[in-house]
């Protein structure tokens, strides 16, 4: 991978790599990010690699330890429970609001969206299949979705998908294909009630896959930093 440009998007570009890793579960909870590893292969300068890290653990997607530096969240089964009422009360609110602005549009992205879904689970492609059930939840709210709530939304996301990575029983859906098909086509109806009704019980359904007692037991495979971040190469001058 060649250096990112010189620019003021530079540290965010970092930034969005690494929460798509976690959104992929590329990164597991718990995985050490180190700053000078990751400064060079990003090739950035350290300064960079920390104003990033920083960034993310005041997101609450890393904790950063005293003699340890930063490593990815680990949530303890409050902070899931936490994480799904929250997607509960706001996704609700969401798909009501798009019940009232839907358009063709919106219809017609959500569809390629299921399709692009449905082809990653027949390639058992994981990582795909659960970046796309993230943008399914994002893009059903529409395209003129309250934007605050949209981006609390995206942060919880990322944080089911650690979540998930922790305590998910083994080869379990990340969302049922089913599920999706059924909260679109209500949405399209613009019945909002039902809408809500079904995303309801569809997170609750997520919830319930969860083994919180897994994690004391079962820790997810670690990938090497290279490839948990899909970052080739490495820069012995960082910027």
């Amino acid at each position: 991978m060649a250096p990112l440009p010189e620019s003021g998007t530079q540290e965010q570009q970092i930034y969005e790599q690494v929460v798509l890793a976690m959104v992929e579960q590329r990164l597991p909870p718990g995985m050490r990010l180190p700053e000078q590893r990751l400064s060079a292969l990003y090739g950035v300068s350290r300064e960079r690699m920390r104003r990033v890290l920083l960034r993310l653990s005041e997101a609450g997607y890393l904790e950063l330890v005293p003699n340890v530096g930063a490593r990815v969240w680990q949530p303890g089964p409050s902070e899931v429970a936490e994480i799904f009422q929250a997607r509960r009360v706001i996704e609700a609110q969401l798909v009501r609001d798009a019940c009232t602005h839907w358009t063709p549009a919106d219809g017609l992205r959500l569809r390629q969206n299921l399709a692009e879904e449905a082809r990653a689970l027949s390639r058992r492609d994981r990582s795909a299949s659960i970046r796309l059930s993230g943008e399914f939840h994002l893009t059903l709210a529409g395209a003129d979705a309250n934007r605050l709530l949209l981006g609390f939304l995206r942060e919880l996301i990322a944080r089911s998908s650690l979540a998930l990575m922790l305590y998910a029983v083994p080869d379990a859906p990340a969302c049922p294909n089913h599920d999706h098909s059924e909260l679109l086509r209500a949405v399209e109806a613009q019945d909002a009630d039902q809408a809500a009704a079904l995303l309801d019980e569809h997170l609750r359904d997520l919830e319930e896959q969860l083994d919180i007692g897994a994690a004391q037991r079962r820790h997810p495979a670690t990938l090497r930093l290279e490839t948990a971040l899909a970052v080739h190469g490495e820069h012995s001058q960082p910027a």
